[in-house]
């Protein structure tokens, strides 16, 4: 099928201009407005692959307010510039995954909040479509970060709490809990000093809740190797 046009036209510019429906020869088709031989104002536009977005266009452009779903079923609503989601919008993945928050030109970037179809959670900052900054995240297991992330690892000083009140405060390495850091067990027993690789390394200090004392100690891969 050829490209054809049908329906309001601007006679004296010889152009398409008011309500019309554009078919191209690849499937794809536009039932809206026109203006100066443009999609303008608002419309609906169906591509050869099956996405649809509806909303506002701007010189062949959308722009503005609109609705894209895709053809596997994922659905993006909220603001548009030059084609590319910008400013805020809410994006609903087919496995139920949702985010909600801050676009430019096409990525997340800014605040946001997103929910995995895992039940885990993100709520901060975004950088080029990445985590990025101070902010919370929600494991699906309920242990709970507060920490700097720098795209999509935890690196820099967080919190991590788990659900049986064990508290992990110290420093991250892409994802890995490294440096000088504290752990608090849930019976009241301290951990003190260096981390490498997820387990205490290096000097330390352990609390006893029983005897009320500190006590200097030098780890390696997890294991006490003496007392000082």
């Amino acid at each position: 099928m050829n490209s054809s046009y049908l329906g309001e036209w601007d006679f004296s510019n010889n152009e398409r201009h008011g309500r019309g429906i554009q078919y191209w020869k690849d499937g794809s088709k536009y039932y809206g407005y026109f203006s100066q031989n443009k999609q303008n104002i608002r419309g609906r536009l169906i591509h050869n692959n099956g996405d649809i977005y509806e909303g506002e266009f701007l010189d062949d452009l959308a722009n503005g307010k609109g609705k894209y779903t895709f053809h596997d079923g994922t659905i993006y609503e909220g603001d548009w510039k030059n084609d590319k989601q910008h400013e805020k919008g809410k994006k609903q993945w087919s496995d139920g995954a949702i985010f909600e928050g801050e676009y430019l030109n096409g990525q997340k970037h800014g605040k946001g909040n997103f929910k995995w179809s895992n039940g885990s959670s993100y709520e901060g900052e975004f950088a080029n479509n990445n985590i990025n900054g101070y902010s919370c995240y929600i494991f699906e297991d309920k242990r709970i970060c507060k920490g700097t992330w720098v795209d999509n690892k935890l690196n820099g000083k967080g919190i991590l709490t788990f659900p049986d009140g064990k508290k992990y405060e110290g420093g991250f390495k892409n994802n890995k809990k490294e440096g000088f850091v504290i752990f608090y067990w849930s019976d009241g027993n301290i951990y003190k000093g260096n981390w490498k690789n997820e387990k205490q390394d290096g000097d330390g200090e352990y609390y006893n809740p029983k005897y009320k004392i500190w006590k200097k100690g030098y780890w390696e891969n997890g294991k006490r190797i003496k007392w000082y």
